[in-house]
């Protein structure tokens, strides 16, 4: 009683299974019962309760699409749970609504427990020295109203940490941003440095920071890594060398500011 999706972009979404066994059977319970007693013309449809099933299932579909939207299915989740105990999905004595009751709570403690141990046993610690000591060099290097662009899991850290303005971040459901972000990402890609100089510029972006991992060519694998990505788009530059490391070799246009084991800050040169 899980399930999960996965995608070569995003990581798989899991959605609880105890909860989705629950409601899942309730469901199920309720619309046979609905069926049956219609067929000895007894039923008619509770359009109530009707709309909060097919209200939760389309809250399921859109956790399952997005992994944050899991906070709208959530608490409609456990408010389905609860009709365990009412005569609408099963019909009962008081006896039994107990008995019930008792053995999906059971039921459910076994996987809730399994997880609850799996947290309580990591041990552990953020810890990202190349990252501090990067933001660390910002803070002290450049103008508080300097702007930056990179990856969006990094701008969303520097904005926090450091103050600095960013172009993009990791809102993916604005499609302003989204856009915006995929011309950020040029920097990974396999344009010439003129075009992607000319794309930061159009943003007035003054500071480019290009992460080696997303640097890397090729993920054998899956064939993910942002320049096979843009492969798939960018057809006419495919096979040349990725931007990230041809950079050095435009000084007129960028000029190298930090670097470390991770990352690289590129200052961007307005020509004349």
């Amino acid at each position: 009683c899980s399930f999960s999706i996965s995608c070569s972009a995003m990581e798989p979404v899991e959605i609880d299974e105890s909860g989705v066994c629950v409601v899942g059977r309730l469901g199920y319970l309720y619309f046979t019962q609905l069926y049956n007693n219609t067929q000895e013309g007894e039923g008619r449809l509770d359009g109530v309760f009707a709309y909060h099933v097919f209200q939760l299932a389309c809250y399921t579909g859109m956790a399952v699409l997005l992994m944050r939207l899991k906070l709208f299915m959530t608490p409609y989740m456990c408010v389905m749970s609860g009709l365990v105990g009412s005569n609408v999905v099963l019909p009962q004595t008081s006896k039994s609504r107990y008995m019930i009751v008792f053995i999906l709570l059971g039921a459910m403690s076994i996987p809730g427990y399994n997880n609850i141990s799996r947290s309580l046993a990591r041990d552990g610690e953020y810890n990202n020295p190349a990252q501090e000591e990067l933001f660390e060099w910002i803070s002290a290097n450049t103008p508080a109203d300097a702007v930056f662009a990179g990856s969006m899991p990094v701008m969303a850290n520097l904005r926090l940490s450091t103050g600095r303005n960013i172009v993009n971040h990791p809102h993916y459901e604005d499609s302003a941003l989204r856009e915006r972000t995929k011309r950020v990402y040029q920097m990974f890609s396999r344009k010439p440095a003129a075009e992607v100089h000319a794309t930061l510029l159009a943003l007035s972006v003054q500071y480019a920071i290009l992460d080696r991992n997303w640097c890397t060519a090729s993920r054998p694998m899956d064939n993910c890594a942002i320049p096979q990505v843009w492969d798939r788009e960018d057809v006419e530059n495919r096979g040349k060398t990725v931007f990230c490391e041809r950079v050095v070799d435009h000084p007129e246009l960028f000029k190298r500011e930090f670097a470390n084991n991770q990352y690289r800050v590129i200052r961007l040169i307005e020509r004349d």
